[in-house]
């Protein structure tokens, strides 16, 4: 349960989120694949190191995942001992778990903590920085044992997606809804959206 939760169903959940916000900020949408065309052209062969060319692609998925935190509370952890951290007293044997969502939206620690801003993983000079404050994946000698697989599929799916098709919202009478669902992993309602291929006319 442990492997497909945090293996499958954050990385899923994170994939449908993407797919929620680009069409939610069509010029964001824009931008990635002006971004991707301009670095890759016709190059066929998409790679996980071409992240490094895509600074402005790889700001967004990071927000994305920043901004939704998929998983808020991450993994329950436990002392082995007594512990004392910030003043406060921690038993052997307690559950602890961290508050991964007020770290991504702590005012201290982001440009734009309460909205969806890719500049919060960009330098002045648009080149992508990960704060410390990130921490999707969590940290430490505990942190996921999946991460750089993780980091790997959300990268080569979305930068795929945004390279071959054009993502639309159908329904232009109402907004997409971001409002996250609660489960073991925040996810977002059921949605439709439009996706065209971007050599196709109209």
């Amino acid at each position: 349960m442990d492997l497909l939760t945090a293996g499958s169903e954050t990385t899923a959940g994170t994939i449908q989120w993407a797919l929620l916000y680009l069409v939610a900020f069509p010029e964001i949408q824009e931008k990635c694949q002006k971004e991707i065309d301009f670095f890759l052209g016709s190059n066929s062969n998409l790679q996980y190191e071409d992240r490094e060319k895509l600074s402005y692609t790889n700001a967004v998925i990071h927000e994305i995942q920043r901004r939704t935190t998929v998983a808020p509370l991450g993994v329950a952890h436990t002392p082995i001992q007594n512990a004392q951290l910030c003043g406060y007293q921690i038993p052997k044997g307690a559950t602890i778990f961290i508050n991964l969502h007020s770290v991504h939206h702590d005012e201290s620690q982001w440009k734009f903590p309460h909205e969806f801003n890719p500049s919060n993983f960009l330098n002045a000079k648009g080149e992508f920085v990960k704060p410390e404050a990130f921490l999707t994946f969590s940290a430490g000698p505990r942190v996921c044992l999946g991460e750089n697989l993780a980091r790997m599929e959300l990268f080569l799916f979305l930068t795929s997606i945004l390279r071959n098709f054009q993502l639309s919202w159908p329904d232009k009478s109402r907004a997409p809804d971001l409002t996250p669902n609660l489960g073991p992993t925040l996810f977002p309602s059921s949605f439709k959206i439009s996706v065209k291929g971007c050599q196709e006319s109209n």
